[in-house]
């Protein structure tokens, strides 16, 4: 104890005696502790509020009856019976039986407006498709008198309800509407303008961790409006005269096909050429929305062309029924039905807001963030610690000598180290408090969870501190443990051994290179491979690098340092040797800036790799246009050619997504999804004309050998990835079974793989995705067999094009609606709904340049997200060279006294102060560059492994523009690092140099 408390005396004397040091370093811990709170918070925030989230989730309900299971997006109805047997229970006092469905909304543009966004350019007010994911709100068919929460403004639906809609507080702020305004809820049936008449108050998480609307009320007593079954309707009785063509008012025509129309039910003789895409599902069928736009069911029908059913059960209970009593003696009769039904209390609610999406993302940022605080607090305090080691060498080795023992040096710099952690730790706590109080008053919008220091947000902070400050002490004390007695005789040298730095490389390099060797040379399966890169090549490349970095300071110095000093006019001399003679300061502030800056590198060099295979190439045409969900005949497909601003070689397609049949039904190793789009097109007109409608790269294969076998046979392309991920190649077979008819298979053999680049998001917004929300590929056929083999029917719904350049896009898709309206009031057979009126057809055009713009602003978004953290830790760490500069300044006081007597003037001090400092930064840069470009190349590498962001051959492309940015601030960093130290150095009068160079010795 009493060894302990003299340890203890000796640290607060060093940190009295250099407070400067401990409060620079302080500061940064402080930022870095501060960092992972603002991070933190979000979670504890959410962890808080579980409970009054699960109310609100609830509103003025009790339960929630739900299906159980399903095809995934698929929507289970659920019978009227077990509504009726709810209903007539003594305990419960309202049954709301609600739909809901994916549709796309948007605030009706005023004129000359247009939609904006990554998504607004693709999708704006055109219907949902299933490859997009189902970002807006969700459309409610609700038969309840009273709504479900309470309410903002305006007033509920009205008993009829015609054209009207209560939007969700979320929702409403999004679309950025208010009672009064207008709004287009648009599916493949029909686009109709609905007034906002209220806006309603609405949980702010679901269970599937989607966004929903503002802060809600707590739950209420319930209500006395009685819902139910009977409030349904189940079909239209007609449209009113008044309403506008395009906007549900059917044009009298009856379904294609002759005789009466088809069940709501396809049969198996429904008539195959009646058949359409699937209605687009994900919307949450069996989840109740929280972002929700609520309609009559009339109003639901008009828009989705049929009448919805049931599939969530909203059940309000009388006062004095216990609700988990109901809940027990429901569950197990629900359980017995087919499809099985759920019924959920708050108990469940909780616990799903708990596993939630955006909990396990907040969590995973939670974790990120103290990793990378972590790694800073290591390097910061173990710059701070060298520094004191080499200075001090001489007091350890008297200490050694008079007192203490090898253990009690090295205890002094476990403590020192300690107490800078402490320091950081309930100093950041407090910044973190203070700077998340004045942002949640300032800016709301930055927190829309809440922010709050909880208990997960100090055990991340302490622990990234605590783990940060105990691994940055364990080379300074092996280092002061080694000092000898004898060492306090001569003079301290703080020369290191030339061999070490360069045995260190070589190790390093060997590190280094088991990353690429183990992605892309050695032969293994998917999973041994993800595991060796995450357990033993990533960690082997970190470690791989912090050992080059020593010969990279020594290298740099030798090499870049005579640039830099005739860069700022100086002897290129007096650089000589300024971060090699104390290279464990200069390696820890080196190591420091660096855990930020190759994070940034890499996070840019793999974002962009990886985004371009997803761009579209030059091989597709200018657009694609589909003509949803009825398609045109003959006579009106020879229109599409006559609209101005088209070119007239169009190339029409007979287009269907059909699952694919495996042997044994066996995905192979690579392919995550168990179908392909099947394209049929004029092979030779298509690909070997004088003038190919498609400039396709052949991977396999030629244009003339594929284009002829393509049209006299059953023979096929398949796209690069797609070979790449499945081994599906030349002279292989592939089977698919048709939607319109599985009982049946067909086969294609394939004559040539090409390479098709961008087409995973030219699929995914077009519509062409009919069935399914992912697919693996795409597979080029015959027209006409295509069409025969799939039973497409006569109708071409699908049209690739070019544009003449004389019209814009919006006045071509314009001219093509209309044509498209011709058909309107059709019907055509969905799966899983039935017969489906399509009062307003669409024309989708989905234009190359859109895509482009689209999916380009979204990876700017997505990576530069990924880029802030690692760019925050980079001006955290920039406190380090702060202190790195101050102590090189003031070991070499005496040597700068020296060159101010003999005639250096005061300029070239302050510019020898910067021109180190800037050394350390573009040695900064250079250890940077090379794990972020290392880095960046393993991953895009290994994404043919994971599965997930596959999208072709790997492409490697170095952001240079993007990278500039990191380099420019980790150098504007260093030179800002210098200017206190410079100035200082360059105020100082020789005399007081001279006499503080002295006291130095």
């Amino acid at each position: 104890m009493a060894s302990f408390k003299l340890v203890c005396k000796l640290v607060v004397a060093q940190m009295v005696l250099h407070p400067a040091r401990v409060i620079l370093t302080s500061l940064a811990v402080i930022a870095s502790a501060a960092a992972v709170a603002w991070v933190v918070s979000g979670y504890d925030a959410l962890v808080s509020q579980f409970d009054e989230n699960a109310n609100k989730y609830l509103g003025r309900y009790d339960l929630l009856v739900t299906p159980q299971g399903g095809p995934p997006g698929a929507t289970t109805s659920i019978e009227p019976a077990v509504i009726e047997q709810l209903q007539q229970d003594p305990a419960v006092l309202e049954v709301n039986a609600i739909a809901q469905s994916r549709a796309s909304v948007s605030a009706a543009l005023k004129e000359g407006e247009e939609h904006s966004g990554p998504l607004g350019l693709l999708i704006g007010s055109k219907p949902p498709v299933n490859g997009a994911p189902p970002l807006g709100p969700t459309l409610v068919a609700t038969p309840a008198l009273e709504g479900p929460y309470e309410m903002v403004a305006g007033e509920w639906l009205t008993d009829a309800g015609e054209h009207q809609a209560v939007l969700s507080q979320g929702a409403a702020k999004s679309l950025e509407v208010e009672v009064g305004d207008r709004i287009v809820v648009t599916t493949f049936a029909n686009q109709v303008r609905l007034e906002v008449v209220g806006i309603i108050e609405q949980a702010p998480q679901s269970l599937g961790g989607r966004r929903g609307g503002g802060g809600g009320s707590g739950r209420g007593s319930g209500g006395n409006a009685r819902g139910g079954a009977d409030a349904q309707r189940a079909s239209r009785e007609g449209q009113p005269a008044d309403t506008p063509r395009g906007e549900g008012r059917p044009s009298g025509r009856g379904p294609r096909g002759a005789g009466p129309p088809q069940s709501s039910e396809p049969g198996p003789a429904a008539d195959a050429a009646s058949r359409g895409p699937s209605i687009p599902g994900g919307s949450g069928g069996s989840t109740l929305a929280t972002n929700a736009v609520y309609v009559r069911f009339a109003t639901a029908e008009l828009i989705n062309g049929f009448a919805s059913k049931p599939a969530i059960l909203q059940i309000a209970l009388r006062d004095g029924f216990d609700v988990e009593a109901f809940h027990r003696a429901w569950d197990e009769r629900l359980s017995t039905l087919r499809p099985s039904l759920k019924a959920i209390d708050f108990e469940d609610v909780r616990e799903g807001l708990a596993t939630s999406g955006s909990v396990s993302q907040k969590l995973t940022q939670a974790y990120s963030a103290t990793g990378l605080a972590a790694l800073a607090a290591v390097f910061i305090i173990f710059s701070t610690l060298s520094m004191g080691v080499t200075e001090r060498s001489r007091e350890f080795a008297m200490l050694r000598a008079i007192a203490l023992s090898r253990g009690q040096v090295g205890m002094i710099i476990a403590v020192e180290s300690l107490a800078l952690a402490i320091i950081g730790w309930l100093g950041g706590l407090l910044a973190g408090w203070v700077i998340l109080s004045i942002a949640a008053q300032s800016k709301p919008d930055l927190f829309p969870d809440g922010a709050k220091l909880g208990w997960t947000c100090v055990g991340l902070t302490g622990a990234s501190v605590v783990v940060g400050a105990l691994g940055a002490a364990i080379v300074p004390a092996w280092q002061a443990m080694r000092i000898r007695p004898l060492d306090a005789l001569s003079p301290s040298t703080t020369e290191q051994s030339p061999k070490w730095p360069w045995v260190c490389l070589a190790i390093g390099l060997v590190m280094i290179s088991m990353a690429p060797i183990s992605v892309f040379f050695v032969a293994m399966d998917d999973a041994s491979r993800t595991w060796l890169w995450a357990v033993v090549s990533y960690p082997c490349l970190l470690v791989g690098m912090a050992l080059v970095t020593p010969a990279a300071i020594i290298a740099s110095e030798k090499y870049l340092g005579p640039l830099v000093a005739r860069l700022l006019c100086i002897d290129p001399l007096l650089l000589r040797g300024h971060l090699s003679t104390n290279l464990w300061r200069t390696l820890g502030t080196t190591l420091a800036l660096a855990s930020g800056l190759a994070l940034y590198v890499s996070a840019q060099t793999w974002g962009y790799s990886m985004l371009q295979p997803f761009l579209p190439g030059e091989w597709m045409p200018d657009a694609i246009v589909g003509f949803q969900p009825i398609g045109l005949d003959e006579s009106q497909a020879a229109e599409v050619a006559k609209i101005d601003g088209v070119q007239g070689d169009l190339l029409p397609l007979a287009l269907e997504q059909s699952k694919i049949a495996w042997p044994d039904d066996q995905l192979p190793r690579g392919m995550g999804k168990d179908n392909a789009i099947v394209i049929g097109l004029d092979a030779p007109r298509a690909l070997a004309s004088s003038d190919p409608f498609l400039d396709l790269k052949f991977v396999a294969g030629s244009p003339a050998e594929a284009a002829e076998a393509i049209a006299s046979s059953n023979s096929c392309l398949v796209s690069e990835d797609y070979e790449m991920a499945t081994g599906i190649g030349v002279g292989d077979l592939l089977t698919f079974t048709p939607p319109n008819a599985p009982q049946s298979k067909v086969e294609y053999q394939v004559v040539g793989v090409v390479s098709l680049p961008g087409w995973q998001w030219f699929t995914k917004f077009s519509g062409v995705r009919r069935h399914f929300v992912r697919t693996g590929g795409i597979v080029l056929a015959d027209h006409d067999r295509v069409r025969s083999d799939f039973a497409l029917g006569e109708r071409t719904e699908f049209f690739w094009l070019h544009f003449d350049g004389s019209k814009p896009v919006a006045e071509i898709e314009q001219a093509m609606q209309s044509l498209a309206e011709q058909d309107s009031g059709e019907s055509f057979v969905a799966d899983g709904v039935g017969q489906v009126t399509a009062y307003r057809p669409f024309a989708r055009l989905t234009d190359t340049a859109s895509i482009r713009t689209s999916i380009s602003r979204r990876a700017d978004g997505v990576i530069w997200s990924m880029s802030q953290l690692p760019l925050v830790t980079l001006l955290i760490t920039s406190l380090a060279v702060v202190n790195t500069i101050i102590a090189s300044v003031r070991a070499r006081t005496w040597e700068l006294a020296v060159l101010r007597s003999i005639g250096t003037t005061r300029g070239e001090l302050v510019r020898l102060v910067i021109a180190e400092s800037l050394l350390i930064g573009l040695v900064v840069c250079l250890v940077s560059l090379s794990f972020g470009l290392i880095a960046g190349w393993c991953g895009v590498g290994m994404s043919r492994y994971s599965g997930a962001f596959f999208g072709g051959p790997p492409t490697f492309l170095i952001p240079w523009s993007h990278l500039s940015l990191g380099f420019a601030l980790a150098l504007g960093a260093c030179l800002l690092a210098a200017v206190w130290p410079a100035v200082t150095i360059g105020r100082a009068k020789p005399l007081a140099l001279l006499q503080a160079g002295r006291t130095a010795m």
